[in-house]
This record gives C-alpha cells, structure tokens and sequence, in this order.
C-alpha cells in the first residue's frame, strides 16, 4: 500500500517469485511452463468467477441497481441496531459462500455494496470485510460446491454425508463464535475499527 501498488504489480511480483522459485529449484524452462500451465488451470475458474463478479458490478453500478439496493437494505437494517446489522451481513456472506465458494468471486461481488453498506449503518468497514472473512473462511469446511473440500474427501475415501455429520457440531460452534467475535467491533472503541 506505501508504493500504491494494486493488482498488476502484485501479479507482477508474484509472476517473478514464480519463475525465481522455479529456477531455485533446478526446472528447466519447459518443467517450469508446464507448472505454470498446471497452476493457471487450478484457478482458471476462480478468475472467470471474479471477471464475471465484475462485470456484473458494473452493470449494478451503471444500471444505478447498488444504490437502490442500499437504500432499501439500509432502511431495513438500521432500525435493528448494530449487532443485529452486522450479524446479518456475516450470515448473508455465510450463506453466499454455499453458492460462490470463492473467496474472490465472493468479495468482487459484495464488498462493492458491503463497504457503502456499512457506511450507512454506522459500522466500521474493518468490520464488515470482518463479517465477510468470518463468512467467506468458516464454513469452507462444508461447502459442497467447493472443488477442493470435495477433492480432498474423495481423495481420503470419506462420504461428504459422513464428513458433514462429522463436522457439523464443530461448525455450529464455530459460527456462534464468529458471531460472538462480531459483536465487539461494533460495540467497542477498537484500535483499527
């Protein structure tokens, strides 16, 4: 952030660390490309979630949709008070991550009106990009249109019924502390919200 940089940089930075590993580690200029060929295939659809995220954004933004959309969300939210308001932000994202498992995809398409959101409620951004965190990372766990969760049980022999029943105590508590984590960074001074 001191140097301004955003995303072409840092793909830049990460693009050198690549080829810099790759040349470490010995591979010739062919191993290497084949590599890098494995890795764009492991997030091809990850980036075709963001630049649809995106797209949709602008056409939201260009349609004037995200303002009327805040508005009538924010009418509804600001009568419960905070707590209420943020809780129901992080179980929106909790729920979304169900239908767009990526964490990028995901925030391309919230944070726009997430941010503004919060604005409107009186709640920290810091806050709300908590909620999304709390949301988007949690419940990963369960997730079934999530092709690394379903990757890994098949690749461990586990029925994802049998992981689920497994898991689901842990995620119940897991989500009421999340919850419950929530509720200081819209009650107290915090350093940072």
């Amino acid at each position: 952030m001191g140097y301004g940089w955003y995303m072409e940089e840092i793909a830049a930075i990460f693009f050198a660390m690549g080829i810099a590993a790759g040349i470490a580690a010995g591979f010739s200029p062919n191993v290497l490309v084949n590599h890098f060929l494995d890795g764009v295939k492991d997030i091809a659809a990850a980036a075709l979630i963001v630049g649809f995220a995106g797209g949709i954004i602008e056409l939201l933004n260009d349609g004037k949709i995200i303002d009327t959309m805040l508005h009538a969300v924010s009418g509804s939210l600001s009568d419960m008070g905070t707590i209420a308001s943020i809780s129901m932000m992080y179980i929106f994202q909790t729920v979304l991550n169900l239908f767009i498992p990526s964490g990028s995809g995901q925030a391309a398409l919230t944070m726009p009106i997430m941010a503004p959101l919060s604005d409107l409620l009186g709640i920290s951004r810091q806050s709300a990009v908590l909620a999304f965190q709390f949301g988007d990372g949690f419940t990963n766990m369960i997730t079934p249109t999530s092709g690394v969760l379903i990757g890994v049980l098949g690749v461990a022999k586990i029925p994802y019924e049998k992981w689920f029943r497994w898991i689901l105590p842990f995620m119940v508590i897991v989500v009421i502390v999340a919850l419950l984590l929530l509720i200081p960074t819209v009650t107290m001074e915090l350093n940072g919200f």
